[in-house]
């Protein structure tokens, strides 16, 4: 009968300067990854408090490899918002308070299968060694100092996965505005493709880095004929998943009123990170049925319109066969 392990695989690290910090990890069957972050607040300015995405932004890269290859290999924020769009998790967090130099716990999760604790669809056993995290560690920035990590994992035990998801991190920047094409790796079945823009839609006039997108399979368009990024902004949640606990909003009120039941207005999301993202989900049911299969095709490509031409970052999510 399988088993659940999960247990602390790598114990309180504190690092003396940024840099790249690596650690083997358990060699059964694996589920979930958890780093977690655990700086102090920087808030002797208040207005430096960060949310729980600011937090994640402490991993510059989080890379997963086996054996030399990378299984994943993301920026921290993007690693927090795949578990958010793609898998539906809702991260808590135990102390999200703006007290100066006091100790925060932010957990960006890694989901290895289709969901976590799936004795099918997990990464499966390697020998000691072969299986590397890689941390790409920034220990204070605006925000937060002195910053302290561990890692939990999940093991399942007496299990012989069939499958592993692959999230490997995409860039480009146009060279000018217009239409673009940005090749994506082609031999695994494809899940959902996550999209970051580093300008969201916003202004009376707004041109987001990405703006109409369309999904190619062998030159043919497949799944995603045209769809405009603000309005992929919302897929996400067309197929169920909620809406982030951790969204950064604002109330406005009268703060010259002596009053204690002073009303606010509408809250203004505006300045939330996950204004920058869209999800565009392939497997919406959740069977695979309408995954988009790439073994044998010739190209698989994303056109857009660059409405503004700078940084671009793709996450796709790959389905991996073990026996493959």
């Amino acid at each position: 009968m399988p088993q659940i392990l999960h247990s602390v695989s790598v114990q309180n690290q504190i690092p003396g300067a940024d840099g790249l910090f690596m650690h083997d990890m358990p060699v059964n069957p694996l589920s979930v990854i958890l780093i977690a972050l655990r700086p102090l607040n920087e808030t002797s300015t208040l207005t430096n408090y960060l949310q729980y995405l600011g937090i994640c932004d402490a991993i510059n890269r989080v890379s997963l490899a086996y054996r030399g290859q990378n299984i994943v290999s993301m920026t921290g924020r993007d690693a927090a918002m795949l578990a958010t769009l793609h898998h539906n998790l809702h991260v808590w967090q135990p102390t999200s308070i703006d007290t100066d130099n006091f100790r925060r716990c932010v957990v960006v999760p890694l989901i290895l299968g289709r969901r976590p604790y799936d004795p099918e669809s997990c990464f499966p056993a390697t020998r000691r060694g072969e299986l590397v995290l890689e941390l790409d560690l920034d220990i204070a920035d605006v925000g937060y100092d002195g910053l302290q990590y561990t890692v939990e994992t999940v093991e399942l035990l007496d299990v012989t996965p069939r499958e592993y998801q692959k999230y490997v991190q995409h860039t480009l920047t146009p060279a000018a505005t217009g239409l673009n094409d940005m090749d994506l790796p082609l031999g695994n079945l494809y899940r959902g493709i996550q999209l970051f823009g580093t300008t969201q839609f916003t202004g009376a006039a707004p041109a987001p880095s990405w703006g109409r997108v369309e999904l190619l399979l062998g030159n043919r368009h497949h799944s995603y004929g045209s769809t405009d990024f603000e309005v992929a902004h919302t897929l996400a949640g067309i197929i169920g998943a909620k809406h982030p606990a951790h969204n950064e909003h604002r109330h406005r009120v009268n703060a010259a009123s002596a009053s204690t039941t002073e009303p606010t207005d509408t809250p203004d999301s505006f300045s939330s990170p996950f204004c920058f993202y869209a999800y565009l989900p392939l497997d919406v049911t959740g069977d695979d049925r309408f995954s988009v299969e790439t073994a044998g095709a010739s190209r698989l490509h994303l056109r857009f319109n660059a409405e503004t031409a700078d940084a671009l970052r793709v996450v796709p999510v790959e389905r991996v066969l073990v026996s493959g």
